[in-house]
């Protein structure tokens, strides 16, 4: 019986790139091409045959020998590689770029290809790695600020006969004119309009601020490309009402009806209570964000081009969509950042790079470490995301596996595996000894 094992050879091209030199015994095509014979018996009709039943020959002279060679080929070219990959003992990270050098028939097929693999990674010291814990205390002014919201959310709106000043509300007749005619979407009959909300057009709160009941605006304004044109419009605005806030007393009273307490006191120790749950998952969030940036920055890792650049891609994708949703254009955006298209696209890039560095060096601590991702880790996750979806977890696990997506599921619990690891043992400076028993 004729050999079916590959013969591989490589060299390395650059610091992380290998070029792979592959050969294929022939007879070991013979399973694939029986497979494209079959499928292709199935699919042609030939009068004296039944469906399946075509001979070869039949088949060679209806879609081509060399067709059907080539369609084994690439059936069976990712097996080929992955074979070479384990024989050359690669970890590749990229799709690779292939040639076929020869596949002529009674010959060996024998194809090269050049792979981007996975980085040797040289991991910091975590114990040298210092970052300050952030605060999660509830202080006086915090609880202050909470019941100012609260008190500015219960306000009632009295209506005043004086000029319009910022944070108050005007009743007014919006109508935005073009050539001489009303423009959709431009005009808005008695709009209740907060002065200083930035919420119209752009010259609106500066027109309106400072007017009285009765008062008629004219004035012409631009607004963004992409919405109602992005023609200058004339707008005038008839200024019926002007109103302000009337806040009520912080009291007992106040507390009755905010909620179910009894007095004041009650609210404060619930809006306590409340503030500090939100504090610890934000200082949580903050610490992990700072610890990671530290091992970014503590490595000299040079993110493979490869990877920074796919990833890039797929950033500047949802930026771009999002954009797009929003009825902006990559031009809009970059004069309303005051940046260059070209500044936005290098800082897509530089956070592309970011993001593929540290997940390569989450990777690396994930197996130094062992770190695995159990059946269970899996299953919370599906619950969490069944949750937020309001789907039976049954369902999400089912959409996941068939999208494919259930890998990369588990590789971000990995590398989250990784980072906690990280955060309990960098040196995090005011971090008390609970916060380091409850990590």
């Amino acid at each position: 019986m004729a050999s079916t094992a590959l013969q591989t050879t490589s060299e390395r091209l650059e610091k992380d790139r290998v070029k792979m030199r592959v050969e294929v015994p022939e007879d070991a095509l013979a399973p694939a091409l029986e497979e494209v014979y079959r499928r292709w018996a199935k699919e042609i009709k030939v009068p004296g045959f039944r469906k399946g039943r075509v001979p070869r020959q039949l088949i060679d002279a209806r879609v081509g020998a060399d067709a059907v060679r080539e369609e084994a080929l690439r059936d069976a070219l990712p097996r080929f590689y992955s074979q070479a990959l384990d024989a050359e003992e690669l970890e590749a990270i990229a799709p690779p770029e292939i040639q076929i050098v020869d596949f002529d028939v009674g010959s060996p097929l024998i194809f090269e290809a050049t792979v981007d693999t996975r980085p040797e990674i040289e991991l910091p010291p975590l114990e040298a790695i210092e970052v300050d814990q952030p605060p999660t205390e509830v202080t006086e002014a915090d609880i202050d600020e909470q019941l100012q919201r609260l008190r500015d959310r219960f306000a009632e709106l009295e209506t005043v006969g004086r000029e319009a000043r910022r944070g108050d509300f005007t009743l007014i007749d919006l109508t935005g004119y073009r050539h001489d005619e009303p423009v959709e979407g431009a005009s808005a009959p008695d709009l209740l309009y907060e002065v200083g909300s930035r919420q119209g057009p752009p010259r609106l709160d500066d027109e309106l601020e400072g007017s009285r009941p009765g008062a008629i605006l004219k004035f012409n304004d631009s607004v963004p490309e992409g919405e109602l044109g992005g023609e200058p419009i004339s707008f005038t605005v008839l200024v019926k009402e002007v109103k302000t806030k009337k806040l009520p007393p912080l009291d007992d009273d106040f507390a009755k009806t905010v909620g179910e307490f009894e007095a004041l006191d009650d609210l404060k120790v619930d809006l306590r209570t409340r503030l500090s749950s939100v504090k610890k998952e934000l200082a949580e969030e903050q610490l992990r964000g700072a610890v990671l940036e530290k091992l970014i920055a503590a490595s000299d890792l040079e993110p493979p081009a490869k990877l920074v650049e796919g990833e890039f891609e797929h950033r500047l994708s949802h930026f771009t969509q999002d954009l797009k949703r929003a009825g902006m254009t990559m031009a809009d955006y970059a004069r309303q950042a005051d940046m260059t298209e070209l500044e936005i696209r290098s800082e897509i890039r530089a956070q592309a790079a970011q993001s593929v560095k540290a997940e390569l060096l989450l990777e690396e601590i994930a197996r130094k470490q062992a770190i695995e991702v159990s059946q269970e880790d899996l299953g919370r996750e599906v619950a969490l995301a069944a949750a937020q979806t309001q789907k039976d977890p049954q369902d999400v696990a089912k959409e996941l596996v068939s999208s494919g997506r259930l890998n990369a599921v588990a590789a971000d619990i990995m590398r989250r595996k990784a980072l906690d690891h990280v955060v309990q043992n960098v040196n995090v400076v005011g971090r008390s000894v609970d916060e380091e028993s409850s990590g």
